[in-house]
């Protein structure tokens, strides 16, 4: 059986403020590196999907339907 104790006192027990800088920048870090790979997913899908898109885009949106909640609000 595993000890559990030491673990119970080191999440129950105050931490100093170095102890909680430590922590911050180490998920800081997990941060920076956990954007750095959804940056690398994320280019080949864009490169694959920019081809897709509508290559003129309307000059001016359509209009908001007169009957819509929205029409009313915006009035």
């Amino acid at each position: 059986m595993i000890n559990s104790y030491y673990g119970i006192y080191q999440a129950e027990r105050a931490k100093t403020a170095t102890e909680i800088r430590g922590a911050d920048a180490e998920l800081g870090g997990l941060a920076a590196a956990l954007g750095q790979l959804g940056s690398a997913f994320a280019a080949p899908v864009r490169a694959v999907r920019r081809p897709l898109r509508r290559q003129h885009p309307a000059a001016h949106p359509a209009a908001p339907d007169p009957d819509s909640a929205w029409a009313e609000f915006l009035r």
